[in-house]
């Protein structure tokens, strides 16, 4: 994205990540950066966490609001 559609940026240290937060024209870029170890480690956790949910809804289970939306965000992210 160019640079010139950033209307307003901040950027805030927590803990050992920093978070920035870019205000553009038709919406919001948020970055989070960190130790790549942990950045490995907590992708290797989440996506355990997709794959136990999609092998419950596949099962069959009904997941509650936020997981089953979480479910669907992470299909149509992780589309080519």
């Amino acid at each position: 994205m160019e640079n010139s559609k950033v209307m307003k940026e901040t950027t805030e240290k927590l803990g050992r990540k920093e978070v920035k937060i870019e205000g553009l024209h038709n919406g919001y870029r948020i970055t989070v950066k960190e130790n790549e170890e942990e950045l490995k480690k907590q992708r290797r956790v989440g996506g355990a966490f997709i794959n136990l949910l999609k092998q419950l809804e596949k099962a069959g289970y009904r997941l509650p609001f936020p997981f089953s939306w979480v479910l669907r965000f992470w299909n149509r992210y992780s589309r080519p």
